[in-house]
């Protein structure tokens, strides 16, 4: 259903927001597919350098930090984080001009997709 609401507001012909680029550019992420196609469509992509990682041994886990200046103020829906049970992938779109990514393909644990989360800050 949203599927079918996010096509008909944004249709093949802009839909009723093809006037407002931001409005269309904002909603390119709404979802798991469109943040997928938008990421496909950028060929040039600068390495996070800045990653560390810390056990949380109180809570049975592993927090990742990454730092780029300036990330959280960019419109959220320009930072996409996959997670999956032995993968890790972050993306930041159009920061400064430039886009960022982090892969980790393989991680040496595994994580639970349903109990993790991020923070933009």
């Amino acid at each position: 259903v949203a599927e079918s609401v996010a096509s008909a507001l944004g249709g093949p012909d802009g839909g009723l927001y093809r006037d407002k680029a931001d409005l269309n550019e904002g909603r390119l992420a709404e979802t798991y597919r469109e943040q997928r196609a938008w990421v496909e469509s950028i060929d040039k992509w600068r390495e996070i350098a800045e990653v560390s990682f810390v056990d949380e041994e109180g809570k049975n886990a592993i927090s990742v930090y990454m730092t780029l200046p300036g990330v959280q103020d960019i419109p959220p829906n320009k930072v996409c984080v996959w997670m999956q049970p032995t993968a890790l992938e972050v993306r930041v779109i159009d920061l400064a001009g430039e886009n960022y990514v982090w892969l980790a393909r393989e991680l040496w644990g595994q994580i639970d997709p349903s109990v993790s989360s991020y923070k933009i800050r």
